[in-house]
């Protein structure tokens, strides 16, 4: 395994960023040609900063009447080339332009284009946006990897912007992130997650996350900053796997789902002193990181003695067990370390 994601973020002087005046029209045009990625409507709709069509329309409407946008940051250190910020913006006009998006909630032009398509609206105001220049930020070849990511968290830390694992998705385009995708939406993991993980927001990938960063880095887990470092750099282990590595790391997570699953059913990743039931992420990453570390021997000694296991599993929820609900809500180092070590020798009991 590569460990460049053990090193420090990056060089600033490293940081190669032109300045590009891009017009609406040849914009659309990149999209089309397939030089300008942009997520599929599914994909856009489960996003925590998704726009519904009156900010889509609102935004369309202010270059009609010439007033300034904001600029947008590109990635252009490859083809496609990637949004860093702006997904919003740049995907309203590409709706726009396909006649999929209605104009509604119009102020200034409403008498001449509400309830239409751009197909529909007058000459005049289709030559206006496919000539209006757009203002980006583009990132050029040669780039670090390291340098991009930092831009893509740096520049998303503000306003309406896409969270963290979005940003991952977006970033760690192809292979990996369907993947995870797929990994998400496998039956072992919504039986495992009782199907309640939510998919806005990218919720169900950033468990999946989760699982592999634990998994592959759980010694350094204690060397972060954040969580979200912790993840990023998960991700970076993941992308590192050799193929052959990574294909039994796929395998084992979802027979690691299916084993927490028969293990604990009805109570799997949930705290069952909670008023709502949901999936609890401190559970999901103890559980998960000790039960994928059995051998199948140790499993099925652990499946032979089921019964007494789930029982005694629902009594550390009890009083000062370490599962209790004030025990979950510490998240701080000491407490995860606290929580790893003791689920692993109540589990090591059984087996």
């Amino acid at each position: 395994m590569k460990l460049e994601y053990l090193l420090p973020p990056f060089n600033p002087n490293d940081v190669d960023i032109r300045l590009q005046y891009i017009s609406v029209g040849q914009l659309e045009k990149m999209i089309e040609t397939g030089k300008l990625y942009i997520p599929e409507t599914e994909e856009l709709q489960i996003m925590s900063n998704s726009w519904n069509n009156q900010e889509r329309s609102s935004f369309i409407e202010s270059i009609m009447a010439n007033l300034p946008v904001q600029l947008v940051y590109l990635d252009g250190s490859k083809t496609p080339w990637t949004i860093i910020d702006g997904l919003q913006r740049i995907t309203s006009l590409h709706k726009f332009f396909q006649n999929e998006l209605v104009l509604t909630g119009l102020e200034y032009f409403y008498k001449e284009c509400e309830g239409m398509s751009f197909a529909s609206i007058p000459f005049y105001l289709k030559s206006r946006v496919e000539s209006t220049t757009l203002v980006a930020y583009v990132v050029n070849p040669g780039t670090p990897e390291a340098v991009k990511f930092n831009i893509f968290k740096r520049i998303n830390k503000i306003g309406k912007q896409r969270n963290r694992q979005e940003l991952r998705d977006a970033f760690y385009q192809g292979t990996r992130a369907r993947d995870i995708k797929k990994m998400a939406e496998s039956e072992e993991f919504l039986q495992a997650t009782h199907r309640m993980v939510s998919r806005k927001g990218m919720a169900d990938r950033e468990l999946v996350v989760r699982y592999f960063a634990f998994r592959l880095l759980y010694s350094f887990f204690y060397t972060t900053q954040s969580m979200d470092d912790f993840l990023d750099k998960g991700m970076d282990a993941l992308l590192a796997r050799y193929e052959e590595d990574y294909e039994k790391d796929v395998s084992r997570f979802k027979t690691t789902m299916q084993h927490c699953y028969t293990l604990l059913n009805d109570i799997t990743f949930i705290n069952i002193n909670s008023v709502r039931r949901r999936i609890n992420k401190s559970l999901f990453d103890v559980f998960t990181y000790t039960i994928a570390r059995l051998s199948d021997d140790e499993y099925q000694n652990l499946i032979r003695h089921r019964e007494p296991f789930y029982n005694q599993y629902r009594q550390l929820f009890e009083g000062n067990g370490f599962l209790s609900s004030i025990r979950l809500r510490n998240h701080s180092k000491e407490a995860v370390r606290e929580r790893f070590d003791k689920m692993e020798k109540f589990v090591k009991q059984f087996i």
